[in-house]
């Protein structure tokens, strides 16, 4: 390769963002229009660029460089290759600034003719940026573009006419009506200036005004893409025959009630001139949105359902459903959304789409005369489950709509979302195909995201307590007894309770959360009645788990000392509190530090009396991967024989005792999981950050009962539910959970 003697003269170079710088100058020989960018001769990224001549010969060009981590760079070698294979070299860069004011102002001062043709360049090349003028991105991207082809639109842009009526279509689209001298009608750029600045495509065409000279005319335009609020809208620049001009905002401007732009621009139809132009606006109105079903009105062999949409405002959406489209009509299905102001979503959906067998809804349509020969035996995969990641500041109450592209048009689909109640999202796990091969990159972009934000949002669990059977002034001990399924049975822990002396000063607080059944307080009542037990009925039905129950009941409890109990660990003997009081108050003898606070466990045996907890340890595996295992699990309890009590870097919250002060530090924050074994760990290690240990006894045991979850009938959403919580432990903790 030869490198091309070039006479270059960067006049001023402005970085965009991080990785995105854009040079003016002067250059003896065109620049490539794309092209890769070599820095100190490496291929590093891509080199967008244009030029022009002005009056006196000389050649000028604008050019973007985008590099990743360009910021922190500085090359003493540019290179850009051109078509031919020869290498370009630009002057090393001296002074780059940060404030596109100073490219606006070297252009006024360099080029004040030629503003016009920096401006056709500068939206040309922005235009291919990523997030080149959307108000959403990211401080200082965003920020940077706009200032930079705001400022150059001041300078350079003539007024030209008023816009008179704006309004906003359902999906955000812009309807503006007006007059112009040399609006161009068809289809062209404008840059709407508002707080922001956003590039649009136009559809536009003149109509007859008797009010107005010979040489203007009444102006119709449609505007894609979420605008900005038509409260909001300063100037409209287009470009003209003659340099870039635009419409100013009409001091009386009527704005139009949401809904009624589609219905306005459809009346004004009639009297648009042009038959080009006329088509072009009436195929952008076709495309708008207007909160009708239209699928079903298709001759196309296509046809949508949905089965569920669900949105966790801020994060993103799910969408779940089915497509029947046998001749693959539809090019593009995308999800829209926008509300009455701010951004809106645009995004597509089958790109990335996971497609599920849905034979049911080729049997539906097997006898329908639009599907006949259509549909072949086997080929079933007409579902689909998706997820679509939502702007900042998209508004609360946006609506949203599905859009499917066809070759001749479009069609829209109404989405319904549902909020993210805990059965909503449930029903969403259950969707999601676990054997997926994008299944971790969901979890992690989409589903952990999702579930923690609908978690976080969620009002915590209101309890009232129900004092029952005896007073007790002052508890030496606060038992907690989360119930949330359908039991009637805690009168057995009771008994057992009521026939250990170790309990005799203790409160006992049964925490019902959902689920629990309706004949529980009674039977709790009768119960702390018969066995003369001092029991408080902690009503919490908005608690889904026992950890949400565990912490509606805690503000009740009044003793130092809290015992987490479940109610399937059942004593085998009594007087194993007193051994896990004793423990706790002697940290020092199992290696801890003085003084710490400890939360203390027993060991807990399945009924065949093989062992079923006995601590849980951190191992580290290859590459410093840590993983939390339970120790001994499975195997006899002989195994136990001569061991001694040891400090374990989790105990169970099944059963544990601890002070009560350490547990409410701990749950302060309590974890964000949708299964029982990621919260009881969590807590366990939150209960080490807060400067506590855990402890566990092999010689005090108990039996745990084996219980069925709520999703045990479902192994699609247990595995589902395993999947995310890892995501959300890993992510809490850089480490994993054992399986």
């Amino acid at each position: 390769m030869k490198d091309r003697s070039t006479k270059a003269d960067i006049t001023a170079a402005v970085l965009l963002d991080e990785d995105t710088l854009m040079l003016f100058g002067a250059i003896d020989q065109p620049v490539p229009a794309d092209s890769l960018v070599l820095l100190d001769g490496t291929a590093d990224g891509r080199f967008r660029g244009g030029c022009w001549i002005d009056g006196a010969g000389e050649r000028w060009f604008l050019g973007v460089i985008r590099v990743a981590g360009l910021a922190h760079m500085r090359p003493s070698r540019i290179e850009i290759p051109d078509e031919r294979g020869a290498h370009l070299l630009l002057p090393r860069l001296s002074n780059v600034r940060t404030n596109p004011a100073h490219l606006v102002a070297t252009l006024r001062e360099v080029q004040p003719q030629s503003l016009g043709t920096a401006l056709d360049v500068a939206v040309a090349l922005l235009a291919g940026e990523q997030n080149a003028v959307d108000p959403t991105a990211e401080e200082p991207a965003a920020d940077r573009r706009i200032r930079l082809l705001t400022g150059l639109a001041q300078e350079v842009s003539r007024p030209d006419g008023f816009a008179e009526v704006l309004g906003r279509f359902r999906d955000g689209a812009l309807m503006v009506q007006g007059w112009s001298h040399g609006f161009p009608a068809g289809e062209q750029t404008v840059l709407v200036e508002a707080a922001d600045l956003r590039r649009h495509s136009a559809a536009a065409a003149p109509f007859h005004r008797p009010d107005l000279p010979a040489d203007a005319a009444g102006l119709l335009a449609v505007l894609t893409g979420p605008a900005a609020s038509p409260e909001g809208i300063r100037r409209i620049h287009f470009r003209a025959a003659d340099g870039w001009r635009h419409l100013a905002i009409f001091e009386h401007r009527q704005i139009l009630a949401d809904g009624v732009a589609s219905a306005h621009a459809r009346d004004m139809l009639g009297p648009l001139q042009g038959d080009a132009a006329r088509r072009s606006v009436a195929a952008a109105l076709a495309a708008r949105y207007n909160g009708v079903e239209t699928v079903s009105q298709l001759d196309a062999p296509v046809r949508i359902g949905l089965d569920m949409a669900v949105r966790v405002p801020g994060v993103g959406l799910f969408v779940c459903g089915w497509l029947l489209d046998p001749g693959h009509a539809v090019r593009g299905v995308t999800l829209k959304g926008a509300g009455p102001s701010g951004p809106g979503l645009s995004a597509r959906l089958d790109a990335d789409w996971s497609r599920l067998a849905r034979r049911d809804v080729s049997e539906a349509f097997a006898h329908d005369a639009a599907f006949a020969g259509r549909l072949v035996p086997g080929s079933d995969a007409h579902g689909f489950t998706a997820f679509a990641a939502e702007p900042a500041g998209l508004a609360a109450d946006a609506e949203f709509h599905l859009e499917l592209t066809l070759a001749d048009g479009v069609a829209f689909l109404p989405l319904p979302c549902q909020p993210p109640a805990p059965d909503a999202l449930r029903r969403m796990l259950g969707a999601v195909n676990p054997d997926s091969p994008s299944i971790d990159r969901i979890v992690a972009t989409h589903l952990g995201p999702m579930l923690r934000a609908a978690t976080a949002a969620r009002a915590p669990s209101t309890a009232v307590l129900h004092p029952m059977g005896r007073a007790l002034k002052s508890p030496r001990v606060s038992v907690i007894l989360p119930v949330c399924d359908g039991r009637e049975d805690v009168d057995l822990n009771l008994a057992r309770m009521a026939i250990d002396p170790d309990f005799a000063d203790a409160e006992i607080l049964v925490a019902a959360g959902a689920g629990t059944h309706e004949r529980l307080a009674g039977m709790v009542r009768q119960a702390a009645g018969f066995y003369r037990l001092a029991v408080g009925f902690v009503a919490a039905p908005g608690a889904a788990d026992p950890f949400e129950a565990v912490a509606a009941a805690l503000p009740h409890a009044r003793a130092d000392r809290v015992l987490l109990l479940s109610p399937s660990v059942l004593p085998t003997e009594p007087g194993w509190l007193s051994a896990l009081e004793r423990a706790i108050r002697k940290p020092n003898a199992v290696g801890s530090a003085a003084l710490a606070p400890v939360m203390a466990s027993p060991t807990l045996l399945y009924e065949d009396h093989s062992i079923r907890f006995a601590g849980i340890v951190a191992v580290e595996g290859p590459g410093g991967a840590v993983t939390y295992e339970r120790r001994f699990a499975g195997y006899p309890r002989d195994w136990l024989k001569e061991r001694e009590a040891s400090a374990v870097d989790a105990a169970s919250a099944d059963c544990a005792l601890l002070p009560r002060d350490l547990l409410v530090r701990a749950m302060a924050e309590c974890g964000r999981y949708l299964g029982a074994e990621p919260k009881g760990l969590d807590l366990c290690l939150r209960v080490n950050a807060a400067g506590g240990s855990c402890l566990w006894l092999p010689k005090v045991r108990l039996v745990a009962v084996d219980e069925q979850g709520r999703d045990a009938h479902d192994p699609r959403l247990r595995r589902m539910s395993a999947l995310v919580d890892q995501w959300s432990f890993t992510e809490r903790w850089s480490a994993s959970i054992a399986a």
